[in-house]
């Protein structure tokens, strides 16, 4: 788990203690090392939410990482649930929803990456809860929703 989505968690309030372990074990194969995160990825449950959170902050603060915005925050959400979309991982079409929640949060009603995944829930929802005029298959809806994921990924969103 990286930073950026570690920090949505907690933004949101469903950050867990597994997750600042994972954030740890990432944070270690990237090749970071302090006491405070060797401490952290060492931990195992029973967990204790406050030393969970204090081990992290000192991580952090020794490791000079930056916190995230909110708005950063989600931006690394958003490119993981794309990665987790090309690689097939979970539900693509429950993912693509999300994208575009975080998407209708955080960015203005007028951007490009909102507009098209707009389309592609209304293409979904077309499929699904509609008449399906345009005869959508879930094969070409995954498709377009993977394709989507990658061209949006590629260009650094």
């Amino acid at each position: 788990m990286d930073t950026q989505f570690l920090y949505y968690k907690k933004y949101k309030s469903y950050a867990v203690p597994v997750d600042y372990v994972n954030w740890a074990f990432k944070m270690l194969g990237n090749e970071l090392s302090s006491p405070s995160l060797n401490i952290l990825a060492s931990l195992r449950e029973p967990f204790n939410i406050f030393e969970v959170e204090r081990y992290f902050k000192n991580a952090m603060f020794k490791l000079k990482l930056p916190e995230p915005s909110h708005k950063e925050s989600a931006e690394g959400y958003v490119q993981y649930l794309m990665q987790q979309i090309i690689l097939g991982n979970g539900n693509v079409i429950d993912r693509a929803y999300e994208v575009y929640k975080i998407l209708r949060e955080y960015w203005d009603y007028d951007d490009e990456k909102l507009i098209v995944w707009y389309r592609i829930i209304e293409m979904i929802d077309d499929f699904y809860y509609g008449d399906n005029v345009n005869n959508i298959t879930e094969d070409f809806l995954l498709n377009v929703i993977a394709r989507e994921a990658n061209v949006q990924l590629e260009k650094g969103y």
